[in-house]
């Protein structure tokens, strides 16, 4: 009799057992170098399971998903580490000087005058930015009526850049940007030509110091090469787009600093700049 109860025991215990063990879970590992060997942690070590969804990939695989770092795993195996950051966190500072309107007006432009700008580097990949400068303009147009002016006036702009080869040697950079920029200014139309033809004889107008406020964007593409020490220089060509701006009853003026004049999306920036090293000891230890 007591055997009897005893195998109807076990018999118990192994129907409970089995379908527990069939029922496995899938289980996070912590990130782990190339070519080591997956270690299977026990989930409630390492991630928050409120943090874990289950989801279904194009192959039909069943994918647990960290809702928090975006990780992926299947069968307790890591499918994709999060890149690497070769670079400390606070890399760099950098500071740089526009030189591309006052290139151009030595070469005829009409406006523009320049700005300052600077950029913190975080891991080499990701570039906060700010500028502070300042444009006018006194232009004729060929073939018009009329002369348009700004005095010096400021605009600032904001934005950050992301650099593809952020894992490369810093002193050389490939990167794209997005950008802000506003500016508050007056403008003027004058020397205003009308042509009377009935009494032949014109006549003239100005509009003086009508002010204006404008906000912009620009989507910037370039690269940074060293020139020598902690000097480089760098190419952006970049689409702007108006945003917003003040109306006015005498329509829109065809200037704003910073922008440039309202006749092309593209325009482009030449700067020179010098970095200013940050965690310069973890910089070395990368390198070797």
């Amino acid at each position: 009799m007591i055997r009897r109860l005893t195998l109807l025991l076990c018999a118990l215990i192994l129907g409970a057992v089995i379908p527990l063990s069939a029922q496995r879970r899938v289980t996070p590992v912590k990130p782990r170098d190339p070519g080591s060997t997956p270690a299977v942690t026990d989930v409630t070590k390492t991630i928050d399971p409120s943090r874990l969804v289950t989801t279904v990939d194009a192959e039909g695989n069943s994918v647990t998903v960290d809702t928090v770092t975006g990780l992926e795993y299947v069968d307790s195996t890591l499918l994709k580490a999060p890149p690497k950051m070769e670079y400390p966190l606070l890399h760099q500072v950098i500071v740089g000087v526009n030189l591309w309107d006052p290139i151009m007006r030595a070469l005829g432009q009409k406006y523009g005058l320049g700005d300052v700008w600077g950029e913190v580097s975080l891991h080499n990949r990701y570039f906060p930015y700010f500028a502070l400068g300042v444009g006018s303009i006194n232009d004729t147009p060929i073939n018009q009526n009329y002369t348009f002016k700004t005095p010096i006036s400021p605009y600032f702009k904001l934005g950050a850049s992301y650099n593809f080869f952020y894992n490369s040697n810093p002193d050389y950079r490939l990167q794209m940007g997005l950008r802000y920029g506003f500016s508050t200014y007056k403008w003027s139309v004058l020397d205003v030509t009308v042509d009377e033809g009935y009494w032949d004889k014109p006549s003239h107008y100005s509009l003086d110091d009508l002010s204006h406020t404008a906000g912009y964007l620009e989507v910037t593409f370039g690269i940074k090469v060293k020139i020598a020490g902690n000097f480089s220089a760098g190419w952006t060509l970049v689409y702007h787009s108006v945003l917003h701006e003040s109306k006015s009853p005498y329509g829109k003026p065809m200037y704003i600093p910073g922008y440039g004049k309202r006749n092309g999306a593209f325009t482009g920036n030449f700067s020179v700049m010098y970095t200013i090293p940050i965690n310069k000891k973890q910089v070395e230890e990368v390198k070797l």
